[in-house]
C-alpha cells in the first residue's frame, strides 16, 4: 500500500459555508439583519482560524456478507457492507480543520458563549465543505459511493483507530484519538468512500 496523500486548501473563504444548515443547528427560524451580521462576523473568526487539511489513500477491499476486509482493517457492519456493495477499491480518508478552530471555541467559551456556539456551527458546516471538497477531488476520474464514517449506523466508532493509523493522521494532519475515540481536533471526520467498478 502506498503512502497517504495529502490535501489542504490555500484558499479557505474557497469552501463555502452553507448559512441555512448554521440557522437549523443554532434552531434559529428567522433571519435579521442583526442575526446576519453576528453570523459574518463569526465566519471570519472561523475562516481566519481554520487551517483545513486532510490526507487519503486508495486501498483494496473485499465484502463478503457483513464483513469487509480493508487489509489494514476487518469491520462487521450490514450498513457499511451494503453501501460498498460490488466495491473492489476504497478511499480511507480524514480532514480537519485544525487545532485553532478547537481554541477559538475555548477562548469564547469563557467570554463570549453565544459567540462560541455560533462558531461551533458554523465551523460544523466547513467542515462538512472540506470533505465535500475532498470527494469532488477524488471523484474526478470515478464513480464514488456516499463517504460512510465510523460511530454512524452499525459501523463502530472503535474503527477509528484503524483509520487514522493507516493514514498516519496525528503526523502527518494533527489528528489524535481520545480514549472514548473521538477525534481531536474537533472538527475532524474520517470515512470511507467505495469506488464503484
Amino acid at each position: 500500500m502506498t503512502a497517504p496523500t495529502l490535501i489542504s486548501i490555500s484558499d479557505v473563504k474557497a469552501l463555502k459555508i452553507n448559512i441555512n444548515e448554521v440557522l437549523r443547528y443554532l434552531k434559529i427560524n428567522k433571519k435579521s439583519d442583526d442575526i446576519i451580521a453576528y453570523l459574518d462576523e463569526c465566519k471570519e473568526l472561523v475562516y481566519k482560524n481554520a487551517n483545513p487539511r486532510g490526507a487519503f489513500i486508495r486501498t483494496e477491499i473485499s465484502v463478503c456478507e457483513d464483513i469487509i476486509d480493508f487489509g489494514f482493517d476487518r469491520v462487521e457492519s450490514k450498513k457499511l457492507a451494503k453501501n460498498l456493495k460490488g466495491c473492489k477499491e476504497a478511499y480511507a480518508f480524514v480532514a480537519t480543520l485544525g487545532v485553532e478552530i478547537d481554541r477559538l471555541f475555548e477562548r469564547y467559551l469563557k467570554i463570549e458563549p453565544s459567540k462560541a456556539s455560533v462558531c461551533d456551527a458554523i465551523a460544523s458546516s466547513l467542515i462538512e465543505s472540506f470533505c465535500d471538497y475532498i470527494n469532488e477531488y477524488l471523484k474526478a476520474n470515478e464513480t464514488l459511493c456516499p463517504r460512510f464514517s465510523p460511530g454512524y449506523g452499525d459501523y463502530s466508532i472503535k474503527h477509528q483507530g484503524a483509520l487514522l493509523n493507516i493514514l498516519d493522521a496525528s503526523k502527518r494532519v494533527g489528528i489524535t484519538l481520545t480514549n472514548s475515540y473521538m477525534m481531536v481536533p474537533t472538527k475532524s471526520v474520517s470515512a470511507i468512500i467505495g469506488i464503484k467498478i
